[in-house]
């Protein structure tokens, strides 16, 4: 990687600590892209559980929905990423995978039974499988070794942004149509949201730019590829796989927030509180991990998920919602740009894309039985059930990942 010191594979230490010391143009417009894009994604599942709710769903049914949509596009995430190192093409990829999910999202407006949004949620959940690995290995490679964590960090954090922005221009909406039937609304806040979508597409077609990296391109077909990954790699996702069979979708959240009889802006509110701490948390915690390691950064966001859960067991009022919204908030921050750092550290360069995808894709294929699982538990037991499983098990992920966690590269500290 150019600015690398040759012998250690590092980057040259430089003054300052500047909110953007080290992220590159791509890591900046993908950034926009993203904060546009959660924006839109954002106004859509704020009130999507309500929205299920109103139409005939169950608990069961959401579960299946959120746990069905994202394991079937995580199918296709190590096919891409495997194909984005074989050809060296990241953008077609990224660009295909944002245009699917953009062209899909209007069929919302026109869904009348729970059957038809899981075909909407499949369909648009393809198009980040396809542009998730890509995206992410564009990061790395546009991006010197000793900022990667701060890099994915800062992803996150804009991520993390349009996912405030989302929820708030929902609440000006619920507030300005307060005289239409709930349903009506909801599909207003379908139709709004298309508008951001369609323009990231724009934004990728103009300025993403493809990033040239001097690197074996992978021969082999994308399974016999993922066997030349190391130990390490399949430990951590091992782990990984133990930890996300366990973590409640934020759709829970929300539900939980109406079963305790709160208003729909009430619901959203902690949604966009959520989000503000997601924002806030992201970047410092992927600075952190690049100057500690990420294992212990990623040991405690799973304490912190533990914690969130505990509280959300007992959470029968507005001041222990708040609290459990806020450490969901909080562990989504600390872990979600640090594990995708983690997974480059311990991926061969040529192989990135491979990585990330294959890690995406168990991530993914675990979300359908933890969906059920907490679905189940919910219609059967109630929400104290659904959260008590989801702290167990980050508990029981915590223990692995301190036993036999990979440890990371120790990448050059910043001056």
């Amino acid at each position: 990687m150019k600015g690398e010191d040759e012998r250690t594979g590092r980057a040259p230490r430089t003054k300052g600590r500047r909110l953007l010391t080290g992220i590159s143009t791509n890591v900046l417009v993908l950034g926009i892209v993203s904060l546009m894009t959660d924006a839109s994604s954002e106004m859509i599942y704020a009130v999507l559980p309500l929205f299920l709710l109103s139409i005939g769903a169950t608990g069961l049914l959401i579960g299946i929905i959120e746990g069905a949509a994202e394991t079937t596009a995580s199918l296709l995430k190590v096919v891409s990423g495997w194909y984005s190192d074989r050809y060296r093409r990241r953008k077609v990829f990224i660009l295909g995978g944002y245009g699917m999910s953009s062209l899909v999202k209007p069929f919302l407006i026109l869904a009348s039974n729970p059957l038809q949004v899981l075909g909407i949620r499949i369909t648009e959940r393809i198009g980040k499988g396809v542009r998730s690995a890509p995206r992410d290995a564009l990061i790395a490679d546009s991006t010197d070794a000793s900022v990667r964590g701060k890099a994915y960090g800062f992803h996150k954090a804009m991520d993390s942004t349009g996912a405030v922005i989302g929820p708030i221009a929902v609440l000006v909406i619920l507030a300005l149509y307060v005289s239409l039937e709930e349903s009506d609304r909801f599909k207003m806040i379908f139709a709004i949201a298309t508008i951001p979508a369609f323009l990231a597409v724009l934004v990728i077609i103009a300025f993403v730019k493809e990033k040239e990296v001097q690197l074996r391109a992978p021969r082999k077909f994308f399974l016999k590829e993922i066997g030349n990954l190391d130990r390490r790699f399949l430990k951590l996702i091992a782990i990984a796989a133990t930890f996300y069979i366990g973590e409640i979708s934020y759709a829970f959240f929300i539900l939980r927030g109406n079963a305790a009889e709160l208003s729909d802006e009430m619901v959203v509110t902690l949604y966009v509180l959520f989000n503000i701490v997601f924002v806030v948390t992201s970047i410092p915690s992927g600075s952190l991990s690049d100057r500690l390691g990420r294992r212990p950064v990623i040991g405690a966001s799973f304490l912190i998920f533990a914690g969130s859960c505990a509280v959300m067991v007992v959470a029968d009022t507005l001041a222990l919602l708040v609290v459990g919204f806020l450490l969901f908030g909080l562990y989504k921050g600390a872990s979600e740009g640090v594990f995708k750092a983690y997974v480059v550290d311990v991926a061969p360069p040529d192989l990135r894309a491979t990585a990330l995808g294959a890690f995406h894709t168990v991530v993914g294929l675990v979300m359908l039985p933890c969906g059920l699982i907490a679905g189940l538990l919910w219609d059967a037991y109630g929400p104290e059930a659904t959260f008590a499983y989801g702290a167990s098990m980050a508990l029981a992920s915590t223990v692995l990942l301190l036993a036999f966690g990979p440890r990371d590269r120790m990448l050059a500290r910043p001056a």
